[in-house]
């Protein structure tokens, strides 16, 4: 202990001794190598990094097969309830099919009659004569009282058909008339519109026939003949020479068409 007191105490007192020139370290070769080494490494690893290709996302990940063979499904949408149309689309249709019936007066308003069932109908003029149609209507009294019925049928063969065809040739002797279900509100309409489609054009359609009906007039020689016809190429052409801009609207609701001809 003493002597490590001596020590310290000395180195104290001893001045420190200096040159005038500081001496430089002597270079370490070895870590100057390994410095060397370590430089050169770096480089070639980005030397390399450089020359080689960028590998994209794809190359990086690659599906599994599953992936590919699976194709999107498409999406299907839920079903949507579509309502029936209201009481008030049906007014507005039936008001737009009676502005377009505007160019065709009302000749008739009444019942008519087939087996046991009775449907309100309008009939309007579309074409031919109108005298014989005014003087066709005016004998209905004559056929007694209660509804119009069709009482007698003609089928619906090209022979049939012909003959109405050539009584349509003469001029005056004929003429061409629509019957539309009515009634004056909506609800009734539509009941009407059904007894018509399943009473009468169903009922003419399953015999494919049309309905008959002999006027006789006391003061003339020659009957009116009325031709009712159901919906069928015979009254689609008709229709569409004589009244095209009905034939939808007439259609949707239900129609007859009826050929009123002298003998």
């Amino acid at each position: 202990k003493q002597w490590y007191q001596r020590r310290v105490r000395g180195s104290r007192e001893e001045p420190v001794k200096t040159s005038g020139r500081r001496r430089s370290p002597e270079p370490d070769h070895n870590a100057s190598a390994g410095t060397a080494e370590s430089l050169d490494r770096i480089a070639r690893i980005i030397n390399d990094s450089d020359q080689a290709p960028l590998k994209t996302n794809s190359e990086r990940y690659s599906p599994a097969p599953e992936e590919h063979s699976q194709e999107p499904q498409p999406v299907v949408p839920a079903a949507t309830y579509l309502p029936p149309p209201s009481a008030n689309t049906q007014m507005t249709q039936s008001k737009d099919l009676l502005f377009l019936l505007n160019k065709y007066p009302i000749m008739w308003t009444g019942t008519i009659a087939l087996k046991n069932d009775t449907a309100n109908v309008q009939l309007h003029f579309l074409s031919g004569s109108s005298t014989l149609a005014e003087g066709a209507i005016g004998a209905l009294p004559n056929l007694g009282p209660g509804p119009m019925r069709i009482a007698q049928r003609m089928r619906l063969e090209p022979n049939q058909i012909e003959g109405v065809q050539k009584r349509m040739q003469h001029e005056g002797h004929w003429c061409m008339l629509l019957a539309l279900p009515h009634c004056t509100d909506p609800v009734s309409l539509s009941t009407q519109t059904t007894v018509l489609q399943q009473g009468f054009i169903s009922y003419l359609d399953s015999k494919q026939a049309a309905g008959i009906i002999n006027l006789s007039v006391p003061e003339q020689t020659s009957p009116y003949v009325l031709h009712i016809f159901p919906p069928c190429e015979f009254t689609r052409v008709n229709m569409k020479r004589f009244c095209p801009e009905l034939m939808e609207g007439a259609g949707d609701c239900g129609y007859l068409l009826i050929v009123i001809a002298t003998v």
